[in-house]
Parts: C-alpha cells; structure tokens; sequence
C-alpha cells in the first residue's frame, strides 16, 4: 500500500513528457492509479465467499429432494407408514360354511398359522366371523353379512374407497393399535376386517388395510 501511495504521488502530468505517451495514454494511467480499489477487492473477495455457499445450496438442495422422494417411496409422508410386506395367502381354510357369495382373502401381512371361524346372528341376519393369527399372535379378524338390498347402514368413520365400493374406515392411536375398515359390495355383502399386531411390531396404514380387503377374490 506504501509503494502505490507513492506511486500515485509521482504520477504527475510532468512525468510523461518527453516519454512519447498519447494524451489518451496519459490518461488511462492516471486514471487507473488514482483510481480506488474498493470496488476491485470487493469483486476479488466475494469469490471465495459465494462460491462455498453456492456448494452448501447445491448440497442443501440436493439432500431435500433425496430425502422427499426416498421418503415418499417408503410412504413416511402423507400420513401414511411404509407399506407392511404382504403374502400371498392361499384360501385353503376358507369356511365350508361361507356361501360363494362371498369373497376372502388373498393377502396378509403375516403368514397365517391358525384359522378358526364362527357363525353368530344380529337384527341383520346371520354373520360368519373368521379369525386368522399369526405365529405372534398378530390377528385378522373377517366379518362376512349378507344384507338385504337398501339396507340403511351408517358408517360413521372415515368414509373410503375399496375398488368402487363404499366403505369406511377406523383406527386407534397407541401401542394397542387396532385398524378396522367396513365396505359393502353390490349393496347386498357387507365385509368387516379388523387387524391387531398382537406380539409383532407390524402395525398397517390405511393404504394397507384397503390393500388387503381388494385382495378379496
């Protein structure tokens, strides 16, 4: 800084004479040794300001969107959980007593150790309830009604979609969680499925119980 300070004091017109400098040569000297540097330093210095925080933005940037759709996939958003793994469930112990009305089950997201079934009545007629348990105790509890057609029922929970049936759906908060969805096919079959974890740490969305009752073949 002392050598330009003292450069800029010898810079005189004085000093181009009789050196064969232009008068527009003379002055684009002065002008760039008078000049002051703050605007140079400032375009010099914010180099290696802006070009980290445009790394750190690109880094940001990058991980949200990692994040959205690795998260989106797994189903963390949306208010759902990640998808519970399903089998592929062989109806073999389907209840003789179950007419052919009626459709079951074809997936489940344990593996079925245990059926056992049980034929019970409301003011609506006949039901026939059959239980599947998994080897901790997880259960999925089937409800099958024949109803007459125009039946006034009331859903009172979430109102849902199976496949183009009407349907509606519920579930407890806690780690006794329970999931329940009621739907009605043709207005004249009335489905319920219940699903308790029971000793498994598998706990289902709603997306997964709607998985489940369209697997209903």
């Amino acid at each position: 800084m002392d050598e330009l300070k003292r450069l800029r004091g010898l810079m005189k017109e004085e000093t181009f004479k009789e050196h064969g400098f232009t008068n527009k040569m003379r002055e684009n000297i002065l002008n760039e040794v008078h000049s002051k540097p703050s605007s140079k330093a400032f375009s010099f210095n914010i180099i290696p300001i802006f070009a980290p925080l445009m790394s750190f933005v690109f880094v940001a940037a990058c991980l949200s969107l990692f994040v959205y759709f690795g998260g989106t996939q797994l189903g963390l958003f949306d208010g759902n959980n990640a998808s519970a793994p399903f089998y592929q469930y062989e109806a073999k112990d389907r209840p003789e007593s179950l007419g052919a009305e009626f459709k079951f089950l074809t997936k489940a997201p344990f593996e079925v150790a245990e059926v056992t079934t049980k034929t019970s009545e409301d003011p609506s007629g006949e039901i026939e309830l059959v239980n599947l348990t998994g080897k901790e105790r997880q259960i999925i509890k089937l409800t099958f009604q024949s109803i007459e057609p125009g039946t006034n029922l009331t859903l009172y929970q979430e109102e849902v979609k199976v496949g183009q049936s009407k349907g509606s759906y519920y579930e407890s908060e806690g780690p006794e969680k329970v999931n329940r969805l009621i739907w009605i096919e043709g207005d004249t079959i009335k489905y319920e499925m219940e699903y308790l974890p029971g000793g498994s740490d598998i706990t289902l969305s709603k997306k997964d119980m709607i998985k489940m009752a369209e697997s209903f073949r």
